[in-house]
């Protein structure tokens, strides 16, 4: 048989203008090697490719499409596709499909044969055309009638363009027009071939693409059903928008959302990160648009991206942007992104700063929707948020917790618990020590909502309100609103469980309570006065000594409290008032001067006497012959209980050798003077003998204040 194909060879090379042998010659060794593929080597080895090569610049058409079929079925065997005598073929047969008369079978043939050798790269390093030489008849080939060449011209061309200086040159530009055509021409098959070619023709000439139609095109075959496009196939199509869209922000709003949304689910990650800026942009410029990517799907892959360590920053960036929107959080998707955005943020493999502030924000804009916040998978966003405080975050993350917690926790049992459980009572009274004193004031705000009911009453504790004492005391007042929120805070756990009046800490927690009363700020006044009106109302039940040290302490008040009569608003007067009334404090009455205390007989030597209820009388030294005396003597009286409804008794009286005279006497209600602090005046000493008919007067200061100041005096 060897002899057989070496003699056809002979024939050929001796006898070239009997084109009839020739083809038929030819024939039977496309027979041969069709059915006998190891022969193919053999016929390679006879010098077959260079006797046919030959023979192409004279032969006629019909003979030149014989000889391409031969090469085609020569190159068809990856030995000989590789071998040196195959690259002899490639400049050839671009040659030959630049003949008109050549027909649709050659051009099939010659095609095929250019793509079995242009598979391999080194083919190409031979040839001595120019690229446009070579790409300017393919693009012929693209807009054929048959759909066989369309198919082998794309593949040609997108092996071509492997290649930097096909890519480049201006003549590939021109072919753009119809593989956009071919990439929405709806054949799997050919589809598949020119989007692959524009993959390299797209980094080039992005904005040829785009002026092709090449984003309705791509965008087509991304979302088409039928034919079901391959995932190699939609990987393409979405490389290939990439690469458009890359070049000009001004294209992401040419493209459907929901091309954008399953482009997310591509395996190549400039892929995904395009699609999330496009989304990113169109959701910012765009409100509206935010419910259209949610439902086109957005939210599944955006956590699968969260979850997955992919694209952290931007992926949390568009979900919490979705999450952000009331309306979305209206949808029945957003019930069910709260656990993935848990598990993110308990995942030890989460190192993304960014991508952890970002899911907390989503978490945050979840909560503000009463029923999200009530969710079953709620508890697992609680756990995830303390262990996000635990975790040494930054002053902005911790900010973003707290406030998703307070959200969490105001409308659901479940959730305060789950807080409790997971260690975040002891974590948050930290937080209200933070220099920051934003973070302090929402620390603060969250445990009220913790602690608004007796859901935790087996966490409360005296250390809870010692943390809240020592974020009253911290910089003696530095932030007004800090201490008005932890003042509120203090209250409403004072008020919820009793228990913790009789506390060590709450007597400790007076004399803040009273410092507060001395700020400017009405609201902190305001909650601090209710705070020791509450205690107040305990000490009738407390033991005697603590009743005792609590009241002493916030006598401390009695000052303030009377100038709050004065200078604050009538809502604060009925519990100032009350409070004063159950305070020790001590009431020092001043006998100044009387006068005109003229005697009928003999001269004036005047003392007063004082008493108060059935107390030992106080009295006054005596003034000698004097009508108009001075005395400027005070006494006080100690009270551990303002004498509600008791008077001052004075009687002023004259001495001498006769005995003792009374010159008048007057009565004064001191219950008033427990409430305004100061009591002072001129008063008529009555007395029914006084038959001159002179106004007898004394000069009289009374005040009532706290027990400690007086004692010191």
């Amino acid at each position: 048989m060897l002899t057989s194909i070496i003699v056809k060879a002979e024939v050929i090379s001796l006898r070239p203008s009997n084109h009839r042998l020739i083809e038929a010659s030819i024939c039977t060794l496309i027979k041969l090697g069709k059915d006998r593929t190891p022969r193919k080597l053999d016929m390679v080895k006879a010098g077959i490719i260079d006797s046919c090569l030959a023979l192409l610049p004279t032969a006629p058409s019909t003979l030149c499409s014989t000889i391409a079929e031969l090469f085609r079925i020569l190159t068809n065997s990856s030995a000989i596709s590789k071998s040196s005598a195959a690259a002899k073929i490639v400049e050839p047969l671009f040659l030959l499909l630049l003949r008109a008369d050549f027909n649709l079978w050659g051009q099939h043939s010659a095609l095929q044969a250019l793509v079995n050798i242009l598979e391999k790269p080194q083919s190409l390093a031979t040839l001595k055309l120019t690229p446009s030489q070579i790409i300017e008849p393919l693009i012929t080939f693209l807009e054929s009638p048959s759909q066989a060449i369309q198919q082998l011209g794309t593949e040609l061309l997108s092996h071509l363009l492997e290649q930097e200086h096909f890519k480049q040159d201006i003549t590939t530009k021109n072919a753009i027009v119809p593989l956009v055509q071919l990439a929405g021409i709806g054949i799997l098959s050919l589809q598949q071939t020119a989007i692959k070619a524009l993959e390299s023709i797209s980094l080039s000439w992005p904005e040829a693409v785009a002026d092709a139609g090449g984003i309705f095109e791509l965008a087509r075959v991304i979302i088409q059903d039928e034919p079901e496009p391959s995932d190699t196939l939609l990987e393409s199509a979405a490389l290939v928008l990439s690469n458009v869209l890359r070049s000009n922000p001004d294209y992401y709003f040419k493209v459907p959302l929901v091309v954008l949304v399953k482009m997310l689910h591509s395996v190549q990650e400039g892929t995904v990160k395009l699609a999330l800026d496009a989304l990113i942009v169109q959701e910012k410029t765009d409100a509206a648009s935010a419910e259209l990517m949610v439902e086109a799907g957005a939210v599944d892959p955006l956590l699968d991206l969260l979850r997955s360590h992919q694209c952290e920053e931007a992926s949390g960036k568009l979900i919490e942007a979705l999450f952000n929107n009331a309306r979305v959080r209206e949808m029945k998707v957003s019930k069910y992104a709260i656990a993935p955005l848990a598990q993110y943020l308990l995942d030890p493999q989460t190192r993304s700063q960014s991508g952890r502030l970002l899911a907390a924000l989503a978490l945050g804009d979840l909560s503000q929707h009463e029923g999200l916040a009530r969710a079953s998978s709620s508890v697992s966003a609680c756990q995830a948020l303390i262990s996000l405080l635990e975790d040494q975050p930054t002053e902005e993350m911790i900010m973003v917790a707290i406030c998703a917690l307070q959200n969490f926790v105001m409308h659901s049992r479940t959730n305060r618990r789950a807080v409790a459980e997971a260690g975040g009572i002891l974590v948050i009274q930290e937080m209200l020590l933070s220099a920051n004193s934003d973070i302090a004031v929402q620390a603060a705000l969250l445990i009220k909502f913790l602690f608004s009911n007796h859901t935790l009453q087996e966490y409360v504790s005296n250390d809870l309100i010692r943390s809240l004492t020592a974020a009253l005391e911290k910089e003696l007042w530095a932030s007004a609103s800090t201490n008005e929120e932890v003042l509120r805070t203090m209250h409403v756990i004072f008020t919820n469980f009793p228990k913790l009046h009789i506390s060590e800490a709450a007597t400790l927690s007076i004399p803040h309570l009273v410092a507060a009363l001395k700020s400017d700020n009405e609201a902190a006044q305001d909650s601090a006065l209710n705070t020791l009106c509450l205690l107040k109302h305990s000490w009738s039940t407390m033991p005697i000594d603590v009743s005792k040290s609590q009241a002493i302490i916030a006598a401390e008040a009695i000052p303030i409290l009377q100038s709050l009569m004065k200078t604050c608003p009538p809502s604060f007067h009925d519990r100032a008032d009350s409070l004063l009334h159950r305070l020790p404090g001590c009431l020092t009455v001043t006998i100044n001067r009387a006068k005109n205390l003229k005697q009928v007989m003999g001269g004036t030597n005047a003392f007063c006497r004082l008493t108060i209820g059935n107390g030992p009388a106080r009295q006054t030294k005596v003034v000698s012959h004097n009508m108009c005396p001075e005395w400027k003597e005070s006494f006080t009286w100690a009270f551990d209980i303002p004498p509600k409804g008791q008077k001052l008794h004075i009687i002023c009286k004259s001495k001498s050798a006769f005995g003792k005279t009374t010159l008048g006497r007057v009565t004064i209600q001191i219950d008033k003077v427990v409430s305004e602090g100061t009591y002072s005046g001129e008063f008529s000493l009555r007395h029914d003998s006084n038959k001159d008919g002179s106004s007898r007067t004394i000069e009289i200061e009374i005040t009532w204040s706290n027990r400690l100041s007086d004692e010191t005096v």
